[in-house]
This record gives C-alpha cells, sequence and structure tokens, in this order.
C-alpha cells in the first residue's frame, strides 16, 4: 500500500495571528508583575503632582503622568524582551514555524498597545478618585487614542535600540540611559526649569509631542493646526524608527 506523502498545512493569516497573539497574551500575563510595575509608574507621578493641579491645570497633569509611563513600557519594556527573547532563541524557533515573520512582530506590539491603554485607563480612573479630577467619555476615548499613537512612537524606539545592539545587557543599559533623561526632562524641562532651549527641544520630542497630543485629548475644544502637526511629529517618529529598527533587527545573536 502506497503512503501519501506528508505535506504540511500551512495556517491562514487569521489563524496564525490568533495562534501567535494568544501565546504572547499568556506570556505577559505570566510576566503580569513587570506589567503592574509600568502601570505604577504614572500612578506615582499622579499622586505626587496633585498639589500642581491648581498650576498647571488637570490636563497638564494627566498628559505629563501618561506620556512617562508609555516609554517605561514601549522603550525600557518592549526593547528588553524582544534582546531577552532574542537570546533564548525564541524567535529562531519561531522564524522556522510557517508563519509569517511580520505576524510574529505584530503580534507582540499589539500586546504592548494592549498594556499601554490599560495604563491609560488605570491611571485616568486614579486621577477621578485620587486626585478629583474630571473625564468627559470622548476625553477618554481621545487620551487612550493618544496614548496609543504616542505609545507607537516610543515601541519604534525600543525596536530601534534592539535592533542596533544584540546583547541583552547592552539593550537594557541603553534603554535606562534614554529612558531616564526623557522622564526628567519631560516632566520638568517643558515648564522651562532647564532654560527654554531645553523647554523648545523637550517639546518637539517624542515625549513632548505625545503629551501635547494627551493634553489636547482632555480638552478635546483646545484641538487646533499645533496638535495635528504634533499628531503628524508623532508618527514620523515611529516611522522613522520602525524603518531602521525592522530593517537593521537580527533574528538571532549569531
Amino acid at each position: 500500500m502506497q503512503q501519501e506523502p506528508f505535506i504540511q498545512k500551512i495556517p491562514s493569516v487569521p489563524d496564525a495571528f490568533k495562534a501567535i497573539l494568544r501565546a504572547d497574551l499568556t506570556v505577559q500575563w505570566r510576566n503580569r508583575r513587570a506589567m503592574i510595575m509600568s502601570i505604577i509608574v504614572p500612578i506615582i507621578f499622579l499622586i505626587s503632582w496633585k498639589s500642581l493641579i491648581p498650576e498647571i491645570g488637570p490636563g497638564g497633569v494627566i498628559s505629563i503622568c501618561v506620556a512617562i509611563g508609555l516609554p517605561a513600557i514601549g522603550l525600557m519594556g518592549y526593547s528588553a524582551t524582544l534582546a531577552r527573547d532574542r537570546e533564548r532563541g525564541i524567535f529562531q524557533r519561531l522564524r522556522a514555524t510557517p508563519i509569517p515573520t511580520w505576524i510574529i512582530m505584530t503580534s507582540r506590539i499589539v500586546v504592548q498597545l494592549l498594556v499601554m491603554a490599560l495604563m491609560t485607563l488605570v491611571t485616568c480612573a486614579v486621577a477621578c478618585f485620587v486626585d478629583g479630577i474630571e473625564f468627559s467619555f470622548l476625553s477618554v476615548v481621545l487620551i487612550v487614542i493618544a496614548a496609543v499613537i504616542g505609545g507607537l512612537s516610543f515601541l519604534a524606539l525600543g525596536q530601534f535600540i534592539a535592533a542596533i545592539m544584540k546583547s541583552s545587557d547592552a539593550v537594557n543599559a541603553a534603554a535606562r540611559l534614554i529612558y531616564f533623561p526623557i522622564a526628567i526632562a519631560g516632566a520638568l524641562g517643558e515648564i522651562g526649569l532647564f532654560g527654554t532651549l531645553v523647554q523648545k527641544i523637550v517639546f518637539w520630542s517624542p515625549l513632548g509631542t505625545t503629551k501635547t497630543m494627551l493634553a489636547a485629548a482632555y480638552a478635546p475644544s483646545t484641538i487646533n493646526g499645533d496638535v495635528l502637526l504634533a499628531v503628524l511629529v508623532t508618527l514620523g517618529y515611529g516611522v522613522v524608527f520602525a524603518a531602521i529598527g525592522i530593517r537593521r533587527f537580527a533574528w538571532s545573536v549569531n
């Protein structure tokens, strides 16, 4: 009796994406301690800056706190995960499957965006119940959208760092080296404590444009041409960093 040749069945794109996304969500849940720490970062700033609400307004406080939490997830968490999984050979094993590589990376990005959206919603909830900041339904929706757009630029920056450095230790060091000046300058530089030059640089940095979007999202009536320009600049950062990061990303350390 002649045996039929074995034919490998290639999964459809939706089935492959669902399988990879389910696996990435499971890994994220098992690593929920790191996720919780990322969510706590903006809450710490939110509680500490409660006294500044009368001075810079609720929208200013919300925009700073959420914007500082985004690079903690996209820049530090995402880049570290990419470097660690690459060293463990996870990407090599995934590429040996009939799943397109773009699905592998897209699934990871979607999971990180979901974490960013969750962090934003938790921050808004704490701001409402602890700081007494009031939100409209439209404001919350726009704030989440702005956080996702800004978060994409930091995910792209994390991809860029993981691409130009192969060692996970080097990636972690570079992410921390970039994050802490961003957090400090972003929180204090834009209000002029470091001079007008630093203020302008911070304003047009990925963190600054993200803060502009978030502040406008809190008060939709303030959306104008400058806010739309901030959206375009933020998307531009994401496109540039992602283009370089994806092109130069090595799937293995060898």
